[in-house]
């Protein structure tokens, strides 16, 4: 019996000897390999990113110097698809550049993904050659990435969401989510507001939040009908006649958002995030 475990042991022996002398250390290796930062451990392709996107955008319109033009505002939210092998299939979006509302459908284009997760993508059609460079979040297994736009003349970042392939419908939305909106009133000033919203799955919101316009705080109820379309697109209408166009991502779990109503009054741009345990869903 002693030798038979003897024998036994000896074996475990001789085989770590082996593994070591061939380097398999998967524990260490592991280890080594998640301390390393993202530019010295490549693990991204253009497969990374593939499928349908909702983003958000805003920022300023600075001209293209040395020619002296005022800063004016931009915000835009749409959708853009990623084939999984550098080509955009679609994009599309809701713009507003200072106060001039348009919608664009037609976008096509190309990307490239680096293996440390930066990459850019170009988008011809109606988008007119818009180019941005992203990077894609650590650990989110492509379904996130955050951007900026390198056109000149532009300062204007991001975040975007995967959409899942899975139909939306007013259900989608469903529960207590934060808002937080940010815009300019024109010829006024900035504008900015944080609250909560409450939504039955059923087309109908409400909530209440604190409005900063200029520094003016202003506190405010909402009431307003939504309408959720099967790409997860949408759009929501307050009682006082405002409207938005929306973007829905993560499984309802995010609103990006729009102002749409008197574009030449006002720029309005924001996100609701649904909160955990608003429901049984969570």
């Amino acid at each position: 019996m002693k030798k038979q475990r003897w024998i036994r042991f000896a074996s475990i022996g001789f085989c770590l000897s082996i593994a070591l002398a061939f380097g398999y250390a998967p524990a260490a290796s592991a280890q080594q390999d998640s301390d390393q930062p993202p530019s010295d451990n490549p693990q991204c392709t253009a497969e990374n990113l593939q499928g349908r996107y909702g983003y958000t955008v805003s920022g300023w319109l600075v001209g293209i110097p040395p020619a002296p033009v005022p800063p004016a505002p931009v915000a835009a939210v749409g959708a853009v698809t990623f084939d999984g092998e550098g080509i955009i299939l679609k994009a599309q979006d809701t713009v507003n550049n200072n106060g001039v509302l348009s919608r664009h459908t037609t976008g096509v284009g190309t990307y490239t993904v680096n293996p440390n997760c930066t990459g850019s993508a170009t988008v011809a059609g109606d988008f007119a050659g818009l180019t941005f460079d992203f990077m894609i979040i650590p650990g989110t297994n492509g379904s996130e990435f955050s951007l900026i736009v390198t056109n000149s003349g532009t300062v204007e970042t991001g975040d975007a969401q995967r959409i899942p392939d899975e139909a939306c419908t007013d259900g989608t939305v469903q529960g207590i989510y934060r808002l937080q909106a940010h815009g300019y009133l024109l010829g006024t000033g900035p504008t900015a507001s944080v609250g909560i919203r409450i939504v039955d799955g059923a087309g109908n919101l409400s909530g209440h939040d604190t409005v900063s316009n200029t520094g003016s705080i202003v506190p405010r109820d909402v009431t307003s009908l939504y309408a959720v379309n099967s790409d997860c697109t949408g759009t929501q209408t307050w009682t006082d006649g405002s409207t938005f166009d929306w973007v829905i991502v993560a499984g309802g779990t995010q609103v990006f958002f729009i102002r749409t109503d008197h574009p030449n009054i006002r720029i309005a741009s924001g996100t609701y995030k649904k909160q955990r345990g608003s429901d049984e869903q969570d």
